[in-house]
């Protein structure tokens, strides 16, 4: 995604991308735009941003960071389009559920495997969950766990509340997680919808987040 800082300045029009004379309300809605603190943005962009004035000024600024996406709107699935654009938000919340889970686990290497009726969306959720749990301190490996042949016949037999479980217990028996390994898996249940659920597998033992 492109991203704009900008400061609006009430003396002047809005120079975020707002719908106004040069902007129309069509191509507004194609940026995703909120207020940020100016000393705190970095967790949306690494552009640099000046100190606010002082209290009581008259010169006053809003930092507001704007997100433009790659993709030009109404070509995604509206579903995909809403994860998408949450998508680090929702998988820091996922990451910090993890990691709060049991504080002997925080010195384990971490494996994250992601599950998304859309392949397309399955290496985007993978990849912002490695970045979160990076965030938390936590080390990550970019290792995936693999079940025999044998084994994804009889998993993908079974409904998702029952799968994640057996394949957890199977990766354990298997050796395909190590002793020191937790495996964060993601999962989107349905197509249609935007929830995503989250749970973790550690020496065979599977827990909801």
């Amino acid at each position: 995604m492109g991203v704009i800082v900008t400061a609006l300045l009430p003396w002047l029009w809005p120079v975020y991308p707002a719908p106004g004379v040069f902007r129309s309300k069509e191509e507004a809605r194609a940026y995703h735009c909120e207020r940020a603190l100016h000393d705190a943005p970095s967790h949306r962009t690494l552009t640099r941003v000046d100190t606010p004035p002082n209290r009581g000024e008259f010169r006053k600024s809003d930092l507001i960071v704007c997100t433009q996406p790659v993709v030009p709107p109404h070509l995604r699935d509206p579903a995909d389009e809403v994860v998408l654009r949450t998508l680090q938000d929702r998988t820091q919340q996922l990451a910090a559920a993890a990691h709060a889970l049991r504080p002997e686990l925080q010195s384990h290497t971490w494996l994250v495997e992601a599950h998304d009726p859309n392949t397309a969306v399955v290496a985007k959720l993978r990849f912002a969950t490695q970045n979160a749990l990076m965030e938390h301190g936590l080390s990550v490996s970019d290792r995936t766990p693999v079940l025999g042949a044998g084994d994804i016949q009889v998993v993908t037999r079974m409904p998702p509340v029952a799968a994640h479980p057996a394949a957890c217990a199977r990766y354990a028996g298997t050796g395909s997680l190590q002793e020191d390994d937790v495996l964060l898996v993601i999962i989107r249940p349905d197509a249609q919808a935007t929830e995503l659920v989250g749970g973790v597998c550690e020496q065979g033992r599977w827990t909801w987040l």
